[in-house]
């Protein structure tokens, strides 16, 4: 958020929208604040005193007729005032109250701590399982009854529905209006759901919304009806999913075009041809970047082949760029870890969360080229009518906050980018949680075959939950559960639809759960009373993931609010996350140590640590390269 910024009640408007004039970050200014100024950064404590107001004051407001405590939130209270303990501790207090008349639950202080940060404009670090969800709600609640427009956004459909159900009775009480937004919704369901007070709804709806309307602004003028109407104040659940993860590449809103002209399909099919029968190392090779290259030899191959091509491209250059392109097709974008066929159609996974995105598609070229592998018929071209990057979407809301389990590693990039301290906030139980050390093994069958056994060995007391990358390492873990027949259930991209009747069982005795890494973020798991007796929820990491920090989301799902839990994690030396993307030094350096066994959990660790600096290489060069095309377009 703007530093020093302070809730305001601006009236919700389509003509003059509330946002932020959001200034261009030159790469200098981003590695100076993402390396050095986070640290340097005063954190002044500003909710103290209301802290200890609400403590004193709360007690009072328990013996209150409901119609006097509603009457509470009738009393003029302008929004600039609502964070001075004199006047705003009583909002918040009825605020409490109301929260335990509807739930039941008294919210701890931690949970009032996390909502009070939240409207001072700070990403609030909170250990998985401490109630995130009532503490964004308390927050949005309150600030809505000042006026102040809150946006929630979460990051999909199921659980912006269901926290909008959690919520909603005490916003009813309180007398302020809440709506949903869902992907399948018209247009004109989200022009009535935008004029509520507090929204919900996943980063894809809010900001492809907001590439409609300048769209639509663009061509229609005047006669225009936006869908949005300012961007006030934003609440980030699971910030760092949406904030980071989600912001490698920009949001772009196509629309279909014309069907791809034979001769470029023709040609597309010879490039797949050729690619399948080139040689790895001989012909093909990885580049430090992870991207596939022609060797010399492939080349000149590639140069042959051509000259008997009927396509204009064929005796370019540009024959060199498509055939590498080809190469991504067969080689780097492998099915079932970068996307699924469904109803004779490919749709991605987003690596970030496992999730599917059927809205997503690849450059042209690059998209025709996969269908023709996986087999399905190549699409139509499409047409880019806007983009923006999830950066720039979200510093525009004049003020932002986010909380999320896993917040530290990112901080020097949260402030960076989005001018976001990480605050941590005490967890109300101390932990419970085990883990045991680092298992490496040499192949992927034998690291299957573990896993399973100990799974099995584990699930005869307790639940297990067995966390993957993607949906081939599903299938194949699945696989090894079949022949030793025994079910599982298993929660990933092609399992959506089932997630909180699968996230509802995962707690039960005798049950193994497999997830992709991200698949069920944001759902607790409940334990019956034999599992937690037993030990608790044991989480088995199956997987070299791409971060440290996605590890702790994972194993992060056991031990919740004080529970016991334990955690185990097994490798193999032929993981993806071993043997594929791009290789730095350090990452060589330590990918031998640990092959030879050496200092096996730190070696990892450094791994991850590349692999994270990469990616967030990536995320700055999508934000210089919008504010590049920006300053020199003037188009967003």
């Amino acid at each position: 958020m703007a530093q020093g910024a302070t809730l305001k009640a601006f009236a919700r408007s389509r003509q003059r929208p509330v946002r932020r004039e959001v200034a261009p970050l030159s790469r200098m200014r981003l590695f100076w604040d993402e390396w050095i100024a986070w640290r340097l950064a005063t954190r002044s404590d500003r909710i103290g005193a209301m802290q200890k107001a609400i403590a004193n004051q709360r007690s009072r407001y328990e013996g209150l007729e409901a119609d006097a405590l509603r009457a509470l939130f009738a009393k003029p209270l302008r929004a600039e005032d609502l964070m001075e303990p004199t006047q705003g501790a009583e909002r918040f207090c009825a605020v409490l109250e109301v929260f335990r008349r509807e739930t039941g639950l008294r919210l701890r202080d931690n949970q009032i701590e996390c909502a009070l940060r939240l409207l001072s404009g700070t990403c609030v670090e909170l250990r998985t399982g401490e109630g995130k969800t009532l503490a964004a709600g308390m927050a949005a609640i309150t600030a809505a009854s000042v006026g102040v427009s809150v946006h929630v956004v979460t990051v999909n459909d199921y659980l912006a529905q269901r926290d909008h159900e959690l919520i909603a009775p005490m916003a009813r009480f309180v007398g302020v209006s809440l709506a949903v937004m869902q992907q399948d919704d018209k247009d004109d369901d989200r022009r009535v759901g935008y004029d509520h007070d507090i929204v919900y709804g996943t980063n894809k709806i809010v900001v492809f919304d907001h590439l409609r309307d300048k769209r639509e602004q663009r061509t229609l003028g005047d006669s225009h009806r936006p869908r949005q109407t300012g961007q006030a104040l934003a609440i980030i659940d699971e910030a760092d999913s949406v904030l980071i993860d989600d912001a490698t590449v920009p949001m772009i809103l196509s629309e279909p075009a014309d069907p791809p002209p034979p001769v470029d399909i023709y040609l597309f099919r010879q490039l797949v041809a050729f690619a399948d029968a080139l040689t790895e190392g001989a012909e093909r090779v990885r580049d430090r970047r992870g991207s596939w290259r022609l060797t010399t030899r492939g080349l000149a191959l590639l140069q042959r082949a051509a000259s008997g091509w009927r396509h204009p491209l064929a005796r370019t250059s540009d024959i060199i760029e498509l055939a590498e392109t080809a190469l991504m097709a067969r080689y780097g974008f492998l099915e079932g870890v970068a996307y699924i066929v469904q109803d004779d159609e490919i749709v991605m996974i987003d690596q970030a969360t496992g999730r599917l995105m059927p809205d997503r598609k690849w450059d042209y070229g690059l998209q025709q080229m996969v269908e023709l592998v996986a087999g399905v018929p190549p699409s139509n071209e499409t047409r880019t009518v806007g983009q923006i990057t999830q950066q720039t979407y979200f510093r525009q809301y004049r003020i932002l906050s986010g909380l999320t389990g896993t917040a530290k590693e990112c901080r020097g990039e949260f402030w960076a980018i989005y001018g976001l301290a990480v605050w941590p906030v005490a967890p109300h139980a101390k932990s419970q949680l085990q883990g045991s050390r680092l298992k490496v093994f040499r192949t992927e069958a034998r690291k299957w075959e573990a896993v399973a056994r100990r799974a099995i060995e584990v699930a005869k007391t307790r639940a297990v939950l067995i966390g993957l990358n993607d949906v081939a390492e599903s299938a194949a873990l699945q696989a090894t559960f079949a022949r030793m027949q025994r079910e599982v259930a298993v929660l990933d991209a092609l399992s959506e639809a089932q997630e909180a009747e699968l996230v509802a069982r995962a707690g039960i005795q005798g049950t193994i759960t497999i997830a992709t890494h991200l698949a069920g973020r944001g759902t607790d798991i409940s334990l019956s009373e034999d599992v937690k007796a037993a030990g608790g929820l044991h989480v088995i990491i199956g997987s070299v993931m791409p971060s440290g920090r996605l590890e702790r989301q994972l194993y992060g799902r056991a031990g919740r609010q004080g529970d016991p839990g334990s955690y185990d994690t097994m490798v193999s030396l032929q993981d993806r996350g071993l043997i594929e993307g791009a290789f730095s030094l350090a990452r060589r350096g330590a990918t031998w140590m640990l092959r030879l066994g050496a200092f096996p959990a730190r070696s990892l660790s450094q791994i991850q640590a590349d692999r994270d600096r990469r990616s967030r290489s990536m995320r700055r060069q999508t934000l210089l390269r919008e504010q590049d095309m920006i300053k020199r377009l003037g188009y967003r």
